[in-house]
C-alpha cells in the first residue's frame, strides 16, 4: 500500500523511478566493475604497465588503481548523462540518488575486485592501494552534471535581451 504524498508536496513518479535506478543501477555496474578490473589487473598486460611487463612494488600499484580509477569514471560519466537527461522534474533528488549510487558503485567494485582469489600462488593482490580512487565516480558524476549545467545557464543568460 502506498502512503500518500505530504500537504503540499507533489510526488513526482518519473524522478523518483530514476533516482532508484541510478542507485541500484550503479550498484550492479559496480559489481561488473569490480570484475572486470580484477580479470584486468590480476595478470597485467603490457597495456598496462608498459613494455615489458613490470610488475615491481611501485609500478604494478599506480597501474591497478588507474585502472579501477578509468573503469569508475566511465560509470560515472554514463550516471552523469543519464542525471542530465532525466532530472528534469526533481533534479536534486536525482542527482543526489547519482552521487550515492556512485559511492556505493565504487565501493562495491573495490570490495568485489579486492575479494577475488590472485591469479597465481604467489602472485598479488588485487586492492586499491590509493582509497581516493573511490572517489573518482561520485566527482566524475558532480563535476560532469555541474559544467553541463553552468554552460547552460551561461548559454541562456547570454541569449536573454
Amino acid at each position: 500500500m502506498r502512503r500518500p504524498a505530504a500537504p503540499g508536496v507533489r510526488e513526482v513518479p518519473g524522478a523518483r523511478r530514476t533516482g532508484v535506478v541510478l542507485l541500484f543501477g550503479q550498484a550492479v555496474a559496480g559489481l561488473l566493475v569490480g570484475l572486470v578490473w580484477w580479470s584486468l589487473t590480476r595478470r597485467p598486460a603490457a597495456l598496462l604497465v608498459g613494455e615489458p611487463v613490470v610488475t615491481s612494488s611501485t609500478v604494478y600499484p599506480m597501474a591497478r588503481d588507474g585502472v579501477f580509477s578509468v573503469l569508475t569514471g566511465l560509470v560515472g560519466l554514463v550516471a552523469a548523462v543519464v542525471v542530465l537527461r532525466r532530472a528534469r522534474r526533481a533534479p536534486v533528488t536525482v542527482f543526489v540518488a547519482a552521487l550515492a549510487g556512485a559511492l556505493a558503485s565504487s565501493l562495491l567494485a573495490a570490495g568485489t575486485g579486492s575479494a577475488l582469489p590472485p591469479a597465481a600462488a604467489g602472485a598479488g593482490e588485487v586492492t586499491l592501494t590509493a582509497w581516493v580512487a573511490v572517489l573518482v565516480q561520485p566527482f566524475v558524476v558532480a563535476a560532469v552534471v555541474a559544467l553541463v549545467t553552468l554552460c547552460d545557464v551561461l548559454v541562456r543568460w547570454t541569449r536573454t535581451p
